[in-house]
């Protein structure tokens, strides 16, 4: 019997010991080259150097959530980047939610990072992760509050605020949108006004701000207030689809083609003239199906399809 608990004793020990050393172990690889042992953070660095998305979840699910936080929290500045830039690839990324939420109130650049990340993690492309993990309430609470609250942040670098506007367009199906959005689309810098409005175009105040944003003076956001005002998907509720506002449309017809208009915000135009139907815009969309390969055209030809308009061909 005595014999016998030295025995477990002994083992026991030798666990122990040896602990330490497989923990460290499962956060290394050997060199393909060298067939030296590589630190994970190493391997994270050199990921995030070449914006290898799939090499930053291998290392991240190498790593795991708890050797990520602490890396994500750590006085590296480099580490915590791309331990941040990693959380968004990790099979069990959402864990860092709360971890991410923490690092709004420091640096820029890691300020950015932290958004980007917790915009990518609450963007609801996976429905039911967070349920599945078990991730706090609280924790995605913190993170929609300190998201909104840095968009609004009026002494952020515009960088930043801008960012912070994107992650939080990217989380509106968790966090929903910003409470003061409409504030933000009458500011001054003109970046932020075309962030804000397509942020509120997602929100309880879009016909408003899209309204009001479309007599804008600077090109950039009116442009993106008519572009909001005609996408499709923004007008359709309950399977049925709402018309865009008139004003949306007068505008579209003239600035779907004029030069200093934003591709991406033409395209969404074109909307607003398929809606209309009238004989000017089916013969609009017609000339830009049979111009130059470009994202007009292919979205020229959507429309133009028999699914969209019988009488074409």
């Amino acid at each position: 019997m005595i014999h016998a608990r030295l025995a477990g004793w002994a083992a026991l020990g030798a666990a122990a010991l040896f602990l330490p050393f497989a923990a460290q172990a499962r956060g290394r690889r050997a060199d393909t080259r060298t067939g030296k042992m590589v630190p994970a953070t190493a391997e994270l660095l050199k990921a995030r150097k070449h914006a290898d998305r799939s090499a930053l979840g291998r290392v991240a699910d190498r790593m795991g959530p708890a050797r990520l936080a602490a890396a994500i929290a750590g006085g590296d500045a480099r580490v915590a980047d791309a331990a941040m830039a990693a959380a968004p690839e990790a099979r069990a990324g959402v864990l860092l939610i709360g971890t991410l939420a923490d690092q709004l109130g420091g640096a820029d650049a890691r300020m950015r990072t932290a958004a980007e990340s917790l915009g990518r993690l609450l963007d609801g492309a996976r429905p039911g992760e967070l349920e599945l993990w078990e991730v706090p309430p609280d924790d995605v609470g913190r993170a929609c509050w300190n998201l909104h609250q840095l968009a609004g942040k009026a002494s952020a670098s515009l960088e930043t605020r801008l960012t912070a506007m994107d992650a939080s367009l990217a989380a509106v199906p968790t966090c929903g949108v910003p409470r003061d959005v409409a504030a933000w689309a009458h500011e001054g810098a003109p970046e932020i006004r075309r962030a804000a409005v397509l942020l509120a175009s997602a929100g309880a105040d879009r016909a408003s701000v899209l309204h009001q944003a479309m007599g804008d003076a600077d090109g950039r956001v009116s442009g993106a207030a008519v572009a909001a005002d005609c996408r499709v998907e923004a007008r359709s509720t309950g399977g049925k689809e709402v018309p865009p506002d008139p004003q949306a449309v007068a505008a579209a017809r003239t600035l779907a083609r004029a030069p200093g208009t934003a591709a991406a915000d033409a395209v969404e135009m074109l909307d607003c003239l398929a809606a209309a139907a009238t004989p000017a815009d089916r013969s609009l969309l017609e000339s830009l199906r049979r111009g130059p390969p470009s994202p007009l055209r292919d979205r020229a030809v959507e429309l133009v399809s028999p699914k969209h308009d019988k009488g074409t061909d």
